[in-house]
């Protein structure tokens, strides 16, 4: 009789830091937040000279391309409509969805995916994952918590950093695991650990990815408890090594049937700074 559990990876879904998952994204910069603020204070405005402020100011901010199309319309000139299936959003309020056709959804998620937050399906159509993904961004960038993606969220979200160096750790629930790091892409690192886990394995991974200098580990018990064998795997993500190894370690003992036969299996951290 075997036994997995889940509960420390939580099924790799992209929680705020606290729990399981760390997305690679900082709150704004001071900088970004006297943007933010004074956007809110002029987006809405019927005053052309109270938006060109703002444009004075950030002449290439995040909203600087929605403060000129609602200068133009303020000032009578308009705007051309995008072509079918682009990008390109359509002349609307700030605050208004963004989620407006498959092309942008497929955008969102691809962005998301790439800030290191749960998605398993990128197609361009919304779902619950999705939807709890874009949760957590807003919570991490403090921003309105909607599970919605407004016309300026899409540009703060257009305009994060994202990573260029990642690493993966996959595992079976009986031990077999595999980490590769200093990969230039989080599909491309998920892929390999995936594909050298089920090797040694012979069944179905479970991955988590880490992102710069993010760290992972994974924490195993095997062991005979009452005449029946007893195993668990219990993987974790943390800004540091040690956070991530002390953390895996603790959810082993506390689900283990056998708390004192846990150890850590591997560990990985997307800059390889865990071999040091």
């Amino acid at each position: 009789m075997s036994r997995f559990s889940l509960s420390a990876i939580a099924l790799g879904l992209g929680l705020a830091f606290g729990s399981l998952f760390v997305p690679p994204v900082s709150a704004q910069a001071p900088s970004e937040a006297a943007e933010t603020a004074l956007w809110d204070s002029v987006k809405d405005s019927r005053d052309p000279a109270e938006i060109q402020t703002y444009l004075d100011r950030f002449p290439s901010g995040i909203f600087a391309p929605l403060a000129r199309i609602r200068l133009r319309n303020l000032q009578g000139g308009g705007t051309a409509a995008p072509a079918t299936g682009s990008n390109t959003l359509p002349q609307q309020s700030s605050t208004a969805s963004a989620l407006t056709s498959e092309s942008i959804i497929r955008e969102v998620q691809d962005r998301l995916y790439n800030l290191n937050y749960q998605i398993a399906t990128r197609n361009g159509r919304m779902n619950d994952q999705t939807r709890e993904a874009i949760r957590q961004w807003q919570t991490n960038v403090k921003q309105p918590v909607t599970g919605d993606v407004s016309v300026a969220q899409l540009a703060l979200l257009r305009s994060a950093r994202l990573p260029t160096n990642w690493g993966a750790l996959a595992y079976y629930s009986k031990g077999a695991s595999s980490t590769v790091w200093n990969r230039p892409t989080r599909e491309i690192a998920e892929q390999e650990a995936l594909a050298a886990c089920r090797k040694n394995a012979g069944a179905p991974c479970q991955v988590l990815s880490v992102a710069n200098k993010i760290c992972g580990a994974l924490g195993f018990y095997n062991a005979v408890v009452s005449g029946r064998q007893h195993w668990g795997a219990y993987a974790s993500v943390r800004p540091t090594l040690g956070q991530a190894t002390d953390h895996a370690l603790s959810e082993c003992r506390r689900q283990a049937k056998q708390p004192n036969a846990c150890g850590v299996r591997t560990t990985v951290c997307a800059d390889g700074s865990h071999q040091r």
